[in-house]
């Protein structure tokens, strides 16, 4: 059973069972502190979708990644891509009416870089409105943030960006390119506050601000990436997968409704 979308012939897409979950992963191309690489974002997320297809290979479909965000506000640092999100919204959305258009009805928008966040929200509800299918939106580590909170060994505000949980999942997929000789520390961002915290399984900010990255941070980083290790990165993806692999599983058992025009 294939489960890369790009790797279908003509006839399979006809063919294909079209209540599978196609996946779309969208994330960046970024800093990720002197420690880890540009692709950090595009490497996790991938690794959640295709370690879900390998899990449920029956029910999954996983599209190339789109490796560019909404994170013009990291672009004092060398290397950012960044797109409007505007533009990011209409890509998105014509990804998914094309895939509409050759009879998939269910989508996830799976996210991989925190800002896209409400961008893939927006895409995945201006999908259900123009094409009529089932598209969902879901940020990867929104889906695990008790198991993450078991297994973390950094404080609250220690996984944000290029932290903890970004660097041990990227040490236990791709250990030589992560350098943690180079990492530090950087815990700047609001940790003690009532209403901003950024960390990403801290339950939620009940208030949000994103500043230039430039501001609150002095080499791109946002946590505690010294703690980090390839085991624990092993631990995360795994309770990520599996995640993935229940909400997929919930999506194909949706009721495909009818809307009612009540006027």
């Amino acid at each position: 059973m294939k489960t890369s979308y790009g790797q279908l012939t003509v006839d399979e897409v006809r063919n294909a069972d079209k209540d599978r979950v196609v996946i779309l992963s969208v994330s960046a191309t970024e800093d990720h502190g002197p420690h880890m690489p540009l692709d950090t974002d595009t490497v996790l997320g991938m690794a959640v979708a295709e370690g879900a297809a390998k899990k449920a290979p029956d029910d999954i479909l996983v599209m190339p990644p789109i490796p560019y965000g909404f994170n013009e506000h990291h672009k004092d640092f060398p290397g950012v891509i960044w797109i409007e999100p505007e533009t990011l919204i209409s890509f998105i959305t014509d990804v998914t009416k094309s895939l509409a258009h050759h009879g998939f009805r269910r989508i996830l928008l799976l996210n991989s870089h925190g800002s896209n966040h409400p961008v893939l929200d927006l895409a995945a509800r201006k999908t259900v409105i123009q094409s009529g299918i089932i598209c969902v939106s879901a940020s990867y580590w929104n889906l695990i943030s008790q198991r993450i909170n078991e297994l973390r060994k950094s404080e609250i505000g220690g996984i944000a960006h290029a932290g903890e949980f970004e660097a041990a999942i990227y040490m236990h997929l791709h250990p030589e390119l992560v350098d943690l000789n180079k990492a530090e520390k950087q815990i700047l961002h609001n940790a003690g506050s009532k209403f901003f915290n950024l960390d990403l399984a801290a339950g939620g900010s009940p208030a949000n601000l994103v500043r230039w990255w430039s501001e609150i941070s002095p080499d791109g980083t946002m946590g505690d990436p010294t703690v980090a290790d390839a085991e624990t990165g092993r631990l995360f993806l795994e309770a990520a997968v599996n995640a993935t692999v229940e909400l997929v599983q919930e999506i194909r058992a949706m009721p495909i409704l009818k809307r009612k025009d009540h006027h």
